[in-house]
C-alpha cells in the first residue's frame, strides 16, 4: 500500500469525502481501526504492505521536518491531508507518528500470527 492511497482509505474512513447529509448518519472509524481494516486479512504480503508504509511514512517526515512543524505538501498525498487534523487530535506529524506506532503493533501481531501457523503447520 502507498502512502496515498491510505491517506484515502483514512478519508472515507472518518466520511471526509460524504456529503453533510451523509455525514449526519456515518459512524465515522478510530484510526486503530482504518489501520487494522486497511491490511484486511491478508498474510505475508499485507505484512509487506504495512513495512513500506512504514516507510514511506518516516520518509515523508524526514523529507518535510520544517522550522514550523511539518509541512503540508501535496505530493506523495495528491489529496488535501489537513483533515487528519479535524477527525485525530494534533498536528500532521502527530498523526503520521501514530500511525507508525499501529503499524508497528499491528505488524507484531501479524508475524506472530504467521509464525505460530507456520509452526501448527509442521
Amino acid at each position: 500500500m502507498h502512502l496515498h492511497s491510505f491517506m484515502y482509505e483514512v478519508g472515507e474512513g472518518v466520511g471526509e469525502f460524504l456529503s453533510d447529509d451523509e455525514k449526519k448518519h456515518f459512524q465515522p472509524l478510530t484510526l486503530p481501526e482504518i489501520v487494522k481494516d486497511s491490511f484486511g486479512e491478508g498474510g505475508v504480503l499485507s505484512l509487506v504492505h504495512a513495512v513500506i508504509l512504514k516507510k514511506q511514512i518516516a520518509h515523508y517526515i524526514k523529507n518535510h521536518m520544517g522550522a514550523e512543524g511539518l509541512e503540508y505538501v501535496d505530493p506523495p498525498f495528491d489529496q488535501e491531508t489537513s483533515f487528519a487534523e479535524d477527525y485525530f487530535e494534533g498536528d500532521l506529524y502527530t498523526f503520521l507518528t501514530s500511525v507508525m506506532e499501529l503499524l508497528d503493533s499491528e505488524m507484531k501481531a501479524r508475524r506472530r500470527k504467521f509464525f505460530s501457523g507456520l509452526i501448527g503447520k509442521r
